[in-house]
């Protein structure tokens, strides 16, 4: 788990940049323990674009927001 493998890395650019913090990264090892991994996901066989990774992880935090115990 590093950042070569994120979803949130732009690959594009060189070197990569990730969308999460807006920054340039050079050392894909510095991520290792990063919060905000995000795996890689595909859609009908095409993986997800940064952005769309992006989404989906913005998505997915709000979803458990404010979620207090079950009573």
């Amino acid at each position: 788990m590093d950042c070569s493998t994120c979803g949130l890395l732009d690959k594009q650019s060189t070197p990569g940049y990730c969308l999460r913090f807006k920054k340039v990264i050079e050392d894909y090892n510095d991520g290792k323990d990063c919060i905000y991994y995000f795996k890689e996901q595909y859609e009908d066989g095409e993986l997800l674009t940064p952005q769309q990774h992006l989404l989906l992880q913005n998505h997915d935090r709000r979803s458990k927001k404010m979620q207090g115990p079950m009573r």
